[in-house]
């Protein structure tokens, strides 16, 4: 049996010069307005101490999570994981524009696109990827700073770059009952800044009742129902019974 892929990128912070072919790139394959992006670098400034200096520079993107919290706040079902490679996707056509995934995404990696009023994200490029291509921005990454790829394939770019690195960061989010565990690993270089930390999901007042009231309360009444129906199922039956032996 064919092992389902995982697919998810790989930054290596090291090799980064914030040249932005990799946004262009995306803005072109993506037809991404002008003055939005999909993917963005953040500048995190000159590190160190002098004379040993460095400037950093980390690429991000959607973390496309293993537990992502868009896709269970989507209340039409347009935001969802596809189970057969682990991309976060959104589907323009069952997306309202209610925005509730933008607030609970916990890297800001989405936003409204001002031509479709639709939610809007990078995809890792999943109609390049499908006829065998990488993303816009991995093909264009003159450092080979971006790698994408299949984590459960031990001969992918990215798994033998995650076996090769000197270290290895994630920026996982978990609080409460949320693990977000991204599928983007940062490797050779420090990225836990205060600027680019994931930050906890907000919520309307609308999609807190809808979280923590209706929904429970609409399981009930199915419950409930489910239960009503199979107990005058069984006394549907046990009466056609008594009849039958009468």
């Amino acid at each position: 049996m064919a092992v389902k892929k995982r697919y998810g990128f790989v930054i290596d912070v090291s090799r980064c010069i914030d040249c932005r072919a990799c946004l262009v790139a995306c803005r072109v394959e993506n037809n991404v307005p002008l003055g939005y992006s999909r993917i963005w670098v953040k500048d995190l400034g000159v590190q160190g101490t002098y004379p040993d200096l460095q400037h950093g520079f980390v690429p991000h993107n959607c973390m496309h999570c293993q537990h992502p919290p868009c896709v269970e706040v989507c209340p039409s079902g347009a935001t969802w994981k596809d189970p057969a490679h682990g991309l976060v996707l959104v589907d323009t056509a069952a997306c309202i524009g209610c925005r509730q995934c933008i607030l609970a995404c916990p890297y800001d990696a989405r936003f409204t696109n001002p031509e479709t009023h639709v939610v809007d994200k990078c995809n890792g490029c999943i109609q390049r990827v499908e006829i065998g291509l990488q993303p816009a921005c991995v093909a264009t990454c003159i450092g080979g700073s971006r790698l994408f790829g299949d984590f459960n394939d031990p001969a992918s770019d990215v798994s033998v770059a995650l076996r090769g690195a000197r270290s290895l960061q994630r920026l996982d989010f978990t609080q409460g009952e949320i693990d977000t565990q991204p599928n983007i690993f940062y490797i050779n270089g420090d990225v836990q800044d205060k600027s680019i930390a994931p930050h906890a999901p907000q919520y309307t007042a609308a999609e807190s009742f809808w979280r923590k009231f209706a929904i429970p309360a609409v399981l009930t009444g199915i419950g409930a129902a489910a239960i009503g129906q199979a107990a005058a199922f069984t006394k549907q039956l046990l009466d056609g019974e008594k009849e039958f032996e009468e």
